[in-house]
């Protein structure tokens, strides 16, 4: 009736095909004498029919039939309503049969404990669960086996029913593709539902119950470094990531109920607390790295600002300089155009190739665009703008003069000190970067 953990675990790949193909045969059936749940042993068909057909009826809520027996040669035994009765679907066959092994490993599992189907769980009939279990000390645990839809809304609503009663509820999903839907490598397909289910803090389950097997859906967490400030490599098998969860099967005598997470067990409360440890170090390591990086940026802006307070100064004694240029070779506006950038003019402004120009002697037209319309300044430019610019200072430039200045636009553009703005026109309109305007 069971199986053991490492008799799934040998082929991952075989075990999750055998998971989902769970023959939709009777095997659970209630004695209409005693009112308890009734086994079919594999292989006993002949043997029990006498008795089945006068004791044992269908278990399927509403239903109560009487029964036989069905002996298979290639398959496993199996109960069966005579002719012309039950007329279940599959889903309410799987649905009983998983109601009726939770049950039957409840009582047999915690005798102490009362192990109900069908049970409300106040006198108002407030909600009814597939099996309730009640322990000793009064403590509750509704356990739900869904084959069929359900909303997450629907789902919302009876969860926080069960919450107001103090009632922890554990649901297991139906094996068949109603409910688990896997890729091609295994991966689990969450619904809307599922999700639900796992945002508040229960692992995803998948019940098959001819199998006795409960499947886990198990996915992959990942620690972040607050030094680095991203998410390492490293791969933590948590219950919380749906996104490429895989599942995992364990049998249900390896799990046992509790007063936390409704199920748990060994292997199942290690995935619990490695889910709840990477979450808390997630949560204090991304906290950390939120402080860093502001603490980064508040210092980036003070630098900044000290930065501008030196610049504006120069930038403005350059612009006013323009206005009397006789040689530029030699003029006051270039010296203190080369002390401004020093080391910073990287490509801002270029170097005149002319044998008879002195080697270190910047274009005079880009310096008076870089310094016009793009140092210290903020506002939206095109060719144009720059065209008039220097046109005021009384530069004279060649016939292609116009062009030159659109590739010296673009120039900087490539070199990250200009942006180029949407808009619509023949030619083009820039906004200065930061790194343009200030550095």
């Amino acid at each position: 009736m069971s199986a053991s953990t490492s008799s799934f675990a040998d082929d991952h790949k075989s075990s999750l095909s055998a998971f989902q193909s769970g023959e939709e045969r009777f095997v659970w059936g209630l004695d209409k004498h005693t009112g308890d749940l009734w086994y079919l042993e594999d292989d006993t068909a002949t043997e029990s029919r006498a008795f089945v057909s006068e004791r044992i009826v269908c278990p399927v809520p509403g239903c109560a039939a009487k029964l036989t027996t069905a002996h298979r040669t290639k398959k496993r035994d199996g109960l069966q309503h005579f002719a012309r009765g039950g007329g279940h679907s599959r889903e309410s066959i799987f649905h009983s049969q998983g109601c009726a092994l939770i049950q039957d490993w409840l009582r047999r599992n915690y005798p102490r404990s009362k192990a109900q189907r069908e049970e409300y769980t106040n006198e108002k009939g407030e909600r009814r669960a597939d099996v309730l279990l009640t322990g000793p000390d009064g403590d509750r645990i509704a356990f739900e086996v869904q084959y069929s839809s359900l909303t997450p809304e629907a789902w919302q609503r009876r969860h926080d029913s069960y919450q107001r009663q103090g009632i922890i509820d554990v649901w297991l999903f139906g094996h068949t593709s109603n409910q688990l839907k896997l890729t091609a490598d295994g991966t689990v397909q969450a619904n809307p539902t599922h999700e639900a289910v796992v945002q508040s803090g229960q692992a995803l389950m998948f019940l098959s119950p001819d199998l006795s097997v409960v499947g886990v859906a198990v996915g992959v967490g990942h620690p972040f470094d607050a030094d680095a400030d991203r998410y390492l490599d490293q791969r933590v098998p948590v219950f919380n990531e749906l996104v490429s969860a895989r599942l995992e099967i364990h049998s249900l005598t390896d799990l046992r109920p509790n007063t936390r997470h409704g199920l748990g067990g060994e292997w199942l409360h290690g995935l619990y607390a490695r889910t709840a440890a990477l979450g808390t170090h997630n949560t204090t390591a991304l906290a950390q790295a939120a402080r860093t990086r502001e603490r980064r940026r508040q210092e980036r802006e003070a630098k900044q600002r000290t930065w501008e307070a030196r610049r504006s100064p120069q930038q403005q004694r350059i612009r006013a300089l323009f206005g009397g240029v006789e040689r530029w070779s030699r003029s006051e506006a270039l010296a203190e155009i080369r002390a401004y950038f020093g080391d910073y003019l990287k490509g801002r402004i270029d170097y005149i190739v002319n044998p008879t120009s002195p080697p270190e002697l910047l274009v005079q037209w880009q310096c008076v665009i870089y310094f016009e319309l793009i140092a210290g300044q903020s506002s939206p430019f095109g060719a144009r703008d720059a065209f008039r610019a220097i046109e005021r200072c009384g530069i004279g430039m060649s016939t292609d003069a116009f062009k030159q200045v659109v590739r010296y636009l673009y120039q900087l553009e490539d070199g990250g000190f200009l942006r180029q703005l949407p808009g619509y026109g023949r030619y083009s309109t820039f906004a200065p970067t930061q790194s343009g305007a200030w550095w």
